[in-house]
């Protein structure tokens, strides 16, 4: 599944053994946690059990999984961090400049949560401004592209409308995010597939809405013991989509649904809730459950060389035991509500994921259903889940499918083993995706 949130990028914290950038750090919660960490990324790998001491549980669960790989992969290569420049320093946040490997200036971001864990970490070249004080994808926005941040939901959250050129009415998508507390751009490492697509759709004369995933901006109004993934995606995607029907610049006839990884395997749900949508599109959309999902990715990830592979063959047999656990319905059923399970969350999320038939879902759904899905994703692949849906589809009118063959979970293009570390360099969505996405867009709008 798709993590997004506080991700660690390819320029992350290092330090060499004769450099002592701690005594730069101030003693603050913020402070002692950018020293352990310049200090752990030069004994690596990170084991679970630091990663558990040191960062927010929310943090590591929005990581390409498992977590530890990850940030071994992005910590590996790193030799030397020298800190030039402290601007803000409060007991939760410290925001410094750093020169890696004598080449790289950045700007870091470090953000604990109330128990002193880590719960952000953000990295940036040194030059641009904070993240909190930049614009939402300012600098990216073409010329004629309206951007309007809008609240989604209630309590509200952090959304974009993203307009093309012109007055409208014009057809517009909801964006729904994958797995993790995910930011409205789903940034994942170093990319932002969700603005990609916003800003690619707009060139092509269709709005977009994107937002903050709940789990993002109010942490603590889930309750583990309750919260199942229908709580997590249906109320504000349906409060997204009722905004955009309201929308003077949106023809509320042509609004469509967009759901990435685990957003698509409850794009069907969402749609049942809201029969005036207009089509629903499934970017790499799982079936598997997430025990399988989970236990066969970190399979895959044992068969990598590196820190990465290293990291998954140590976790495998936790990753086993555990992703087991959470597929057994009879053991989730005998589950004391409160019992933590993999991500944080309760036998109440995983039960009613079991219990969710996507595909019959889909199946009774009246709109036109696109599915784009690449075929070097290891996360959702072809085989495990693409199949599954047109397996449990065939016969019914108005599929389409397409498939990019360099393109990763992300949908950006590469070549070879895909593996986590391709999320932490610099991509953008391929043109392809975004020209099919529109290109379907046109011919049901032509029905």
């Amino acid at each position: 599944m798709l993590g997004g949130g506080h991700s660690a990028s390819a320029h992350s914290l290092g330090a060499s053994r004769a450099t002592a950038p701690a005594a730069s750090f101030p003693d603050t919660p913020a402070g002692r946690q950018a020293r352990w960490l310049a200090r752990a990324v030069t004994h690596l790998p990170l084991s679970t059990a630091q990663l558990s001491a040191h960062f927010d549980s929310t943090f590591i669960d929005a990581l390409p999984q498992p977590a530890t790989a990850s940030l071994n992969g992005s910590f590996a290569g790193l030799r030397d961090l020298r800190v030039d420049a402290i601007t803000l320093d409060t007991p939760t946040t410290l925001i410094f400049e750093v020169t890696v490997n004598g080449q790289t200036r950045l700007s870091v971001t470090l953000v604990v949560d109330g128990q002193g864990l880590i719960a952000g970490l953000h990295l940036q070249p040194a030059a641009a401004s904070p993240p909190a004080a930049q614009p939402a994808a300012s600098a990216a926005v073409p010329n004629g592209v309206r951007q309007v941040a809008l609240s989604v939901g209630s309590p509200p959250l952090k959304g974009t409308l993203t307009l093309p050129p012109g007055r409208g009415p014009f057809p517009a998508v909801v964006l729904v995010s994958g797995s993790g507390p995910n930011d409205e751009d789903e940034t994942v490492g170093a990319n932002k597939p969700f603005l990609d697509i916003a800003l690619g759709l707009a060139d092509r004369g269709i709005a977009s809405l994107r937002y903050d995933k709940r789990t993002l901006d109010y942490p603590q109004s889930v309750d583990p013991r309750t919260f199942t993934p229908t709580e997590e995606y249906l109320p504000d995607a349906l409060a997204a989509i009722r905004l955009l029907e309201q929308e003077p610049t949106v023809d509320p006839r042509r609004i469509f649904l967009l759901g990435h990884s685990l957003g698509g395997t409850y794009a069907p749900l969402i749609a049942e809730h809201a029969p005036k949508l207009a089509g629903v599109i499934f970017l790499a959309a799982a079936t598997e459950s997430l025990g399988q999902a989970l236990a066969r990715q970190v399979r895959y990830l044992a068969t990598l060389p590196g820190a990465v592979g290293k990291a998954a063959r140590a976790e495998l047999p936790d990753v086993e035991r555990e992703a087991a656990q959470i597929d057994d319905v009879s053991s989730l059923e005998r589950d004391k509500p409160g019992t933590a399970l993999i991500g944080g969350v309760g036998p109440a999320y995983y039960l009613s994921e079991l219990r969710y038939n996507e595909v019959a879902t889909a199946r009774a759904l009246p709109q036109p259903l696109l599915f784009l899905q690449g075929d070097r994703d290891y996360q959702v692949t072809v085989t495990n889940d693409l199949d599954v849906w047109l397996r449990g589809l065939q016969g019914r009118k108005a599929v389409t499918v397409e498939q990019f063959p360099k393109a990763d979970h992300l949908f950006l293009n590469g070549s070879g083993r895909p593996t986590p570390l391709d999320y932490t360099k610099a991509g953008e969505v391929a043109p392809a995706v975004i020209a099919a996405i529109a290109n379907w867009i046109a011919r049901i709008d032509r029905r």
